[in-house]
């Protein structure tokens, strides 16, 4: 697995517009102020270089002891995890990017058909057509006479992890630990995301 420069996560907070050179372009911000290390890993220990990160953290009380238990939180493979000692250096790692990928949770649709989930063409609304939004013919001939597995179907559709490659970073603010992401993100607002450099940059 490839090392990442630098690896965050947040919170999706909504959309909004700036001027990315000169033209108006959405962006969806992204909230890391909470985020703090909760862990690493070594080569010399695990094999491995890496960070465990943390974010929104709440206020665990057990056998009389106190300390915080972060609500969500991800394990990074990073070339330096020397980044993440002081918020300079992470600051000027994450302005250096120019790309990102995202990864989310995505909103659950529920119970979805074949043309809304796979994006299946219609059949025909006019002329006498019995068969407008169906799934078709999905069995086999006399061999193999079966449905094989993994057949596009009706069925649960979003609550999935979604990976976004290759968004483009238009805007890092320093001070409030804001990024702004061209394009959308997948999830909800408030919900959790990992932001990682773009691998196909």
């Amino acid at each position: 697995m490839k090392a990442n420069k630098v690896g965050i996560i947040g919170k999706k907070l909504g959309m909004t517009q700036v001027y990315d050179n000169g033209a108006i372009a959405g962006v969806t911000v992204i909230d890391f102020s909470d985020m703090e290390i909760i862990g690493k890993r070594t080569t010399e220990k695990d094999g491995y270089n890496a960070v465990i990160l943390g974010y929104d953290f709440k206020t665990v009380r057990r056998k009389e002891k106190e300390f915080k238990k972060p609500r969500y939180c991800r394990e990074i493979r990073i070339e330096d995890s020397g980044v993440y000692d002081d918020d300079a250096k992470l600051s000027e790692a994450v302005s250096s990017i120019k790309k990102v990928d995202i990864a989310g949770i995505m909103k659950g649709r529920g119970f979805a058909g074949a043309i809304k989930r796979w994006h299946f063409n219609g059949g025909p609304a006019t002329h006498g057509a019995k068969m407008h939004r169906r799934t078709g013919s999905i069995g086999m001939h006399t061999f193999p006479a079966h449905v094989f597995k993994g057949k596009h179907m009706p069925g649960h559709m979003g609550n999935t992890r979604v990976t976004v490659l290759g968004q483009k970073l238009v805007k890092f603010d320093a001070e409030k630990r804001l990024l702004f992401i061209r394009g959308n993100v997948p999830g909800a607002n408030n919900g959790y995301v990992m932001v990682r450099d773009a691998i196909k940059a």
